[in-house]
């Protein structure tokens, strides 16, 4: 098959890409920057043999994007967190655009397997014990989640018409090969390079591994069902999360305990300094209210249905701390412990 996939330069879509290839398929880019594209995939000369330059709101660029193309894995998200309103509802605007050139274009040319990226972010949580696929989405929030909303619910009532659309739910996506430094990723070198805070709530992640190959399963379906999957390893509380960190890692790494509501407090404070300065996007109110009142997400549909177990937390920790020193993105005078785990005292 020939699948289009968007996003193909990030993190996850870039992934999703090699899981296809791997598996015998064609792969068309839709891209906003050609350079990246080329100088990303210069390894895989036949993902730049179909390539096409041009903007998710682009009617002509998407149409041809689309052209003669069985399938599409819709891994685009031009926002992340610590985004102004403003930023997000121009964001959630492109979205909808992007949605409505894209899927609906895919569905009248008479697609039968589309699979679109959404997040974890967008459940509403409050009061929820263990969330999964059937917890109401968020109205307002945070400006991650509303630029998020709208592209969802849009996308939820092409589902709810029996469209062939599958949804993924991923919280925070780490693993190795991460073109840009995505939050995730970002969030490990950050806790290797000052300290895992203790607070409340905890954690969860999925290896981008494991997410490029339910995109895989999921575009292989014929017709694709309309179905929504939360695409989560297992919860763990930050203590357990420092110790795995410790365990990948070799060493044992400071930790800073810190109340949850005094996080938020600083989280708040990012944001109001952010115009100012250049802070980390992890310092926001949202990030800090993920981070410390996470409800715990059941992933376990994928396994039941796709057949596919998620890897153990501490080997995704240690790939991707073992790829971040490889390529110099943690502080050269600790990275040798990385690549040298025996080498860390604990």
């Amino acid at each position: 098959m020939r699948i289009l996939v968007t996003g193909g330069t990030g993190f996850i879509g870039s992934h999703t890409i090699r899981a296809l290839l791997s598996a015998g398929h064609d792969v068309k880019l839709l891209v906003r920057n050609e350079e990246k594209a080329r100088r990303l995939w210069a390894d895989e000369p036949r993902v730049l043999e179909d390539l096409v330059v041009g903007k998710l709101t682009s009617g002509p660029a998407t149409a041809d994007a689309l052209r003669e193309c069985d399938g599409l894995i819709h891994t685009a998200a031009p926002v992340t967190l610590g985004v102004s309103r403003a930023e997000a509802r121009q964001a959630a605007s492109d979205n909808r655009r992007s949605i409505r050139l894209l899927i609906d274009r895919a569905l009248q040319d008479g697609m039968t397997r589309i699979v679109h990226l959404s997040t974890t972010a967008l459940f509403d949580t409050r009061g929820v014990e263990i969330a999964d696929e059937q917890t109401p989405i968020v109205q307002g929030g945070d400006p991650y989640a509303l630029s998020k909303t709208a592209p969802e619910l849009a996308v939820r009532a092409l589902q709810e018409r029996g469209a062939p659309i599958a949804i993924t739910y991923p919280p925070s996506v780490i693993g190795p090969d991460d073109p840009g430094l995505s939050e995730g990723v970002k969030g490990i070198q950050l806790f290797l390079e000052t300290s895992v805070i203790l607070t409340t709530s905890g954690f969860q992640i999925v290896d981008v591994r494991d997410l490029a190959a339910i995109h895989l399963a999921l575009i292989e379906r014929d017709p694709v069902a309309p179905a929504r999957y939360v695409t989560t390893a297992r919860f763990m509380p930050w203590a357990e999360f420092a110790e795995l960190l410790d365990q990948a890692a070799g060493v044992r790494l400071p930790r800073v305990r810190l109340p949850g509501k005094a996080m938020r407090f600083f989280g708040r404070l990012g944001d109001r300094l952010r115009p100012f300065m250049d802070l980390d996007p992890t310092m926001s109110a949202e990030a800090t209210r993920l981070a410390t009142q996470w409800v715990e997400f059941d992933g376990s549909r994928v396994t039941r249905e796709l057949g596919i177990k998620y890897r153990d937390p501490r080997a995704s920790l240690g790939d991707t701390i073992r790829w971040l020193a490889e390529t110099g993105q943690v502080d050269p005078r600790k990275a040798l412990r990385f690549t040298h785990p025996g080498r860390g005292r604990r």
